[in-house]
């Protein structure tokens, strides 16, 4: 449930960028701090099993983002887990400079510090994973680099990139593909564009974009297919986001603004 969760949250839809005539973005990025529950649904079942607080600050040419994700409470005693990431990304096309991601599981302890390069179309990025398998193992670290052609992100940074898109000008099942890098391993994400939709949320009915996206590594895909809904509006919040699995699915919802 872990990995999906965190997928859902952080790369509910992204594609390439889609600019106003003028070569402006769609949306300006503000500094501002979104919140989200993650509901796990089976049968009968229907509950909140996780929380998402999402951040973004403007710093200089750059913007600086956060997230940290926990279990609720009556989740720990099955899975405890707590994970935190940042990323550092440029305001001018929004390419990652610095991603960290840190997880607490059962336990163990993993933390990815990847360092981004980009000359032209090609993305690089050193990468330095630190893990602990139980809390009596000791610390291990392993390097790597990764390479890709094309626009690249990272998990986070995903997250922010796709509320600039140009979404009133995309044809329904229109598909693009982008690099994304989370921790030592890389990734194609497919996006496909599904036109708008109404969703009811807290007693509101918000129109939307919807957009569905799966991801592949060396060609299989790594992953089930996610649908999400960002709002058709300035802000461009992603309010829902959901996938199934192996027993049920689980839903993220926005919960609203916490400045």
């Amino acid at each position: 449930m872990k990995h999906i969760m965190i997928r859902m949250i952080l790369c509910c839809l992204l594609t390439m960028p889609w600019l106003k005539a003028g070569g402006e973005p769609v949306v300006s990025l503000v500094d501002e701090t979104l919140t989200y529950d993650v509901i796990y649904k089976w049968g009968f079942i229907n509950k909140v099993a996780g929380y998402a607080t999402m951040s973004l600050r403007n710093d200089g040419d750059l913007y600086r983002a956060s997230v940290y994700a926990q279990n609720a409470p009556w989740a720990n005693s099955i899975y405890k887990l707590r994970d935190t990431l940042y990323t550092t990304m440029t305001k001018k096309g929004l390419f990652p400079v610095k991603y960290v991601y840190i997880a607490h599981e059962q336990g163990k302890y993993k933390k990815d510090e990847l360092s981004f390069k980009r000359q032209g179309n090609m993305f690089t990025a050193d990468v330095v994973r630190y893990k602990r398998p139980s809390a009596d193992s000791p610390m291990s670290m392993t390097t790597t680099s990764l390479e890709a052609e094309g626009m690249t992100v990272d998990m986070l940074s995903s997250f922010f990139y796709l509320r600039t898109l140009d979404f009133e000008n995309m044809k329904n099942g229109q598909n693009t593909t982008v690099n994304i890098f989370s921790g030592s391993k890389k990734e194609r994400l497919t996006i496909t564009y599904l036109g708008k939709q109404k969703v009811k949320l807290n007693g509101t009915s918000l129109q939307t974009y919807h957009i569905n996206f799966t991801f592949t590594r060396r060609g299989k895909q790594s992953s089930d297919p996610i649908d999400g809904w960002i709002t058709a509006d300035s802000r461009r919040i992603p309010v829902k986001v959901e996938g199934q699995l192996p027993v049920g699915k689980v839903r993220a919802l926005y919960t609203g603004p916490n400045p």
